[in-house]
């Protein structure tokens, strides 16, 4: 089953804070979730659903609200509850669940793309089965490529 993750950055407001190299799109394929970090400092969590039927993509909202970087841990805070899920940072690529309900602690995000403090696009790229696959473009803050790397399985292709 395919299904596609959105991810539209609408405004940009300067915060100057270390989650900037956070802003972008993570997804968690096997349950079709999708996490957007978004300035300054917001989160969204979706289920999405592709319907190869309608070929739409239907999302439902899961979660809203606050998040910060604290050392190595996203702390997301829900906005109607107040309560607080925490991800683990490993890399800029990969978001690990510590404490978030009905997510499995295995799991993991997995970037589709950044964004840089100025709202630019930092790098994106695909994912298959796990690991990078396809070509990854990477930009400066002024948004022109700086390189692209293929991968195939997770490998670097030459």
């Amino acid at each position: 089953m395919e299904w596609l993750a959105i991810c539209c950055l609408l405004s940009y407001h300067p915060s100057g804070m270390a989650t900037d190299t956070l802003y972008g799109t993570y997804i968690i394929p096997e349950e079709q979730i999708s996490l957007n970090l978004s300035p300054p400092n917001n989160y969204t969590m979706f289920m999405m659903e592709y319907n190869e039927r309608s070929e739409s993509v239907n999302s439902q909202e899961l979660s809203r609200g606050q998040f910060s970087l604290v050392a190595d841990t996203v702390v997301l805070e829900e906005a109607t509850t107040g309560k607080a899920m925490k991800l683990l940072a490993t890399n800029e690529e990969t978001l690990h669940p510590l404490n978030v309900p009905s997510l499995d602690k295995n799991a993991k995000f997995l970037g589709q793309n950044q964004y840089h403090a100025n709202g630019e696009l930092k790098w994106e790229g695909e994912w298959r089965r796990g690991k990078k696959h396809g070509t990854w473009v990477y930009y400066n803050e002024s948004g022109d490529v700086v390189k692209s790397v293929r991968y195939k399985r997770g490998k670097k292709m030459e």
